[in-house]
């Protein structure tokens, strides 16, 4: 069962939740860009008990949402400029037959006979983009497995996908050995890229976010939170 509810903060301020009902143990909060906090809690959890929860960690959630939002825009690709790896590309559109955008030092170049297409050119930024991001994380996934394995540690065979993802900037499967990375990291320097794939590597040796986490992949990226930070500005 599935409701959607909205309360009302003391200084007039409105927060909405989606209570999912679900076998889990513990009550789980979600904060996404739609500006609702998603819940799932067993049938023990009482209404008044979120709520409560809610209320208590409204400056939290509502901060949330705006991170999200200017992530959005921060990470927003379009006809005229293009944020790439942690620079702004101005978006130069040439009229040629060859159909394809070339990303250069300065500038993305988009080669087409429909330049006054906006959409058609957008669609063949994103398309650029998204495999100059997929190829930087095959690179980068290689510089992370070298690593461990000169450490004496042998990381399992993993398949590297790129998608969309609203809510995390990546995710493991470690039985499966699958690492998804967000396509919206596109638009942050090269090192937070690494961050986040490091992040997910150690998740192969260590499931949760305990301390033993945190030291393991401090070991291996020292500066992870200085890059990995830029994520939560």
């Amino acid at each position: 069962m599935v409701t959607l509810k909205t309360i009302t903060l003391p200084d007039g301020r409105e927060l909405s939740y989606e209570l999912t009902r679900k076998r889990v143990k513990n009550i789980n909060f979600r904060a996404k860009e739609d500006g609702i906090v998603y819940v799932s809690a067993n049938s023990r959890a009482t209404v008044a008990q979120i709520e409560k929860y809610l209320a208590e960690r409204a400056d939290f959630f509502l901060g949330a949402f705006e991170r999200l939002k200017k992530r959005e825009e921060r990470s927003e690709i379009n006809a005229s400029s293009v944020n790439w790896l942690g620079r702004t590309y101005p978006v130069r559109t040439v009229r040629n037959s060859r159909e394809c955008a070339v990303i250069d030092e300065n500038e993305i170049r988009v080669f087409t006979r429909m330049e006054d297409d906006p959409e058609y050119v957008l669609m063949l930024v994103q398309r650029a983009v998204t495999q100059r991001f997929c190829a930087l994380c095959g690179e980068l996934d290689g510089e992370v497995r070298v690593k461990l394995e000169q450490a004496g540690l042998k990381p399992p065979p993993t398949r590297i996908t790129v998608k969309d993802m609203s809510t995390r900037w990546g995710s493991c499967s470690y039985t499966r050995g699958h690492i998804s990375i967000n396509i919206r990291l596109a638009a942050y320097p090269r090192e937070t890229v690494l961050s986040v794939l490091w992040h997910e590597y150690a998740h192969y040796w260590h499931h949760d976010h305990s301390k033993r986490f945190y030291d393991f992949l401090l070991r291996f990226c020292p500066e992870y939170n200085k890059w990995n930070g830029l994520l939560k500005k």
